[in-house]
C-alpha cells in the first residue's frame, strides 16, 4: 500500500538582516535560505559569520568567535527543540543579525514520476564547454 505524501514538510527559515538604528534605518534583509535540517541552518549562519570575521572590530570578532567555537552547539540544540535562534553582532553603527526558526513548508508540487512540460527545456542553463 502506498503511503500518502505529506503536504506539510518541516524545515528551517534562516535570514540575515542589517540595520543602523542610530540613523533610524529599518532592518534590511541581506540574505535568506530555507533548509531541511537544524544542522544545515546552523551551518549557513556559521559560514556567513566566518566569512565576515576578518572585517569585524575586535569586540564583534570576539563575540563571533565565541559563537563559532562554542555557542553554536547551544543554538543547534535550541533549533532541534523547536526554538528560534538569533545571533546579533554590532560593528560600529551597524547591527548584523542572523536568525533561524523552525517552519512548516507547504509542499505544492513534485516532479517525481511526472513528465515536465516541453517548455522547461527552453529555460535550462547552458552547460560550460571545455
Amino acid at each position: 500500500m502506498n503511503r500518502p505524501t505529506p503536504v506539510l514538510l518541516r524545515g528551517y527559515r534562516c535570514e540575515c538582516h542589517t540595520s543602523r538604528p542610530s540613523n533610524g534605518d529599518a532592518a534590511a534583509l541581506l540574505g535568506s535560505v530555507d533548509v531541511e535540517t537544524a544542522p544545515q541552518a546552523v551551518r549557513w549562519i556559521r559560514v556567513a559569520v566566518r566569512t565576515l570575521t576578518p572585517a569585524l572590530n575586535s569586540e564583534a570578532f570576539e563575540e563571533a568567535w565565541q559563537w563559532l567555537s562554542e555557542d553554536h552547539h547551544d543554538a543547534l540544540q535550541a533549533l532541534v527543540q523547536g526554538e528560534p535562534i538569533t545571533l546579533t553582532l554590532q560593528q560600529g553603527a551597524t547591527t548584523i543579525q542572523w536568525t533561524a526558526r523552525p517552519v512548516q513548508f507547504l509542499k505544492l508540487t513534485t516532479r517525481q514520476g511526472i513528465n515536465s512540460p516541453a517548455c522547461t527545456q527552453e529555460y535550462t542553463e547552458p552547460r560550460p564547454t571545455t
